[in-house]
């Protein structure tokens, strides 16, 4: 039940959100926000997958890739996460500082079934698949100093602010693919976001703000206050699908298509806050039910690869366009009017923030010791390393005098590299190691929502992922 507040305590949230600058509407996502498969393999080799796809991870990078499956498989990937945000700013010294989360859990896991009567005798391969696709765990704790003046009073606020968010969504994917021609393969995932299947698809943030207040040197009447926002986010729903073309013209060169759709979900957002006023009475927390949704950008992503006529080195490019103006919370009953169609990128009402499109660029290489002497290997290692950009939607909000300008919608610029290695044990086993270092420098401006404030950011990843043959 929704509980109505009283006149001061309406007040005083209202003052404080209003005089801060440092507040977040918009959904943080903390891994690369461009769509990527799965596994160790294909990480270790940049992420440039989209027209190799030919094991286990196949249909999360492009499902067509199915085809090339001859043996059912299972697949499981692990990943641990480490995420550094190292801010700095010339107008607030006291926000520079570096900020660290660290998460890990199970990434990836699926089981594919190649059907051996089909039409035609053509290729039919059946996969079931699990990805956890965004990650959202972040933690800030800083301190905010302001002064105001006016022709009689100075007015100093000292605040602390302690934020976090945790959370993740994943998707269940049934997908199919299909071999056309002997050179054409068409693949479909339908990618179930759905709460009833998943039911840690959720997130929650919790943002706590104790401020100090002087006037002219003086503690205030109302000289401490602490405002605590509470948002959990839950019953994640919604469903989108995943379209991929593979096309072998040679056995050396493969061109890969996969486009994945743009969806709505709904999810049940419930919002709790309080405030504690020196002399004051306690007053009772506020908490509010509602409907939202959230409607997730289009991608189509394009690769080639070529196989070297040895068998033992592969080359690799991908290029994705990820349509991220197309990234909005729909919030209808918003007591803000202005903020119940906002952009997910700034929390900004949508009109005032048009976002460009990305452009990820991948490139990968696997090479595989293949010993010529010996028809049958017992273990079969591998190396690979790749290289990537990959830009991060963002505000593109420039610095002056009079603070951030308008949002311009250009893209935060992140930088990648991966190295990865793998052995196939017996024909029966595989497992593979990958390590990827995803960085930006000067980025997130609209954190704090500050000119000349900034962060350098270091992602590092780790993934180990295995793929059984029957």
């Amino acid at each position: 039940m929704k509980k109505e507040c009283r006149p001061l305590q309406c007040s005083l949230f209202a003052l404080i959100l209003a005089t801060s600058t440092l507040a977040w509407a918009q959904l943080e996502i903390n891994s690369s926000p461009t769509v990527v498969g799965s596994g160790a393999r294909a990480l270790g080799m940049g992420g440039a997958f989209v027209a190799v796809a030919d094991d286990a991870t196949a249909a999360s990078w492009n499902p067509a890739g199915l085809t090339q499956l001859e043996r059912p498989e299972i697949s499981m990937v692990y990943d641990w996460n480490w995420f550094s945000e190292d801010f700095s700013s010339q107008g607030h010294k006291e926000l520079s500082g570096s900020y660290e989360t660290r998460f890990s859990g199970l990434n990836y896991g699926s089981i594919a079934y190649p059907f051996p009567w089909t039409l035609a005798g053509r290729n039919l391969v059946f996969s079931l698949n699990y990805q956890r696709r965004y990650d959202f765990d972040r933690d800030l704790k800083f301190q905010y100093n302001e002064i105001f003046s006016s022709s009689v009073n100075i007015i100093q606020r000292n605040s602390r602010y302690e934020y976090s968010q945790r959370g993740a969504l994943g998707a269940l994917s049934p997908a199919f693919g299909f071999e056309i021609t002997d050179t054409l393969a068409f693949g479909i995932a339908v990618n179930l976001w759905d709460h009833d299947l998943l039911p840690d698809n959720e997130w929650k943030t919790r943002r706590t703000v104790r401020t100090t207040s002087r006037i002219n040197g003086q503690l205030s009447p109302t000289s401490w206050t602490k405002l605590t926002i509470n948002e959990d986010y839950k019953n994640f729903d919604g469903t989108n699908y995943t379209f991929g073309f593979l096309y072998k013209p040679t056995d050396r060169i493969s061109l890969g298509a996969v486009y994945h759709t743009r969806f709505t979900a709904e999810v049940d957002y419930v919002q709790e806050w309080g405030i504690q006023v020196s002399r004051s009475p306690s007053l009772p927390a506020v908490k509010t039910r509602r409907k939202q949704k959230y409607t997730f950008p289009s991608a189509v992503g394009m690769g080639v690869a070529y196989r070297f006529p040895n068998d033992k080195l592969t080359l690799s490019f991908d290029v994705t366009r990820t349509e991220w103006d197309q990234f909005i919370i729909y919030d209808a009953r918003n007591p803000q009017t202005q903020l119940r169609r906002r952009s997910g990128i700034t929390g900004l009402p949508k009109k005032q923030s048009p976002h460009d499109p990305t452009y990820t660029v991948r490139l990968g290489m696997e090479y595989v010791f293949v010993n010529e002497r010996k028809p049958r290997q017992s273990y079969l290692p591998s190396l690979r390393a790749g290289l990537f950009y990959d830009p991060q939607p963002a505000g593109g909000r420039k610095s002056g005098p009079l603070g951030l300008g308008r949002v311009t919608g250009t893209p935060d610029d992140y930088f990648g590299v991966s190295l990865g290695a793998g052995v196939l044990i017996k024909n029966r086993v595989n497992i593979d190691l990958a390590y990827i270092y995803r960085w930006g420098d000067e980025v997130r401006n609209d954190t704090f929502g500050l000119a000349h404030t900034a962060a350098d950011v270091d992602q590092h990843t780790l993934y180990l992922s295995t793929v059984i043959y029957f």
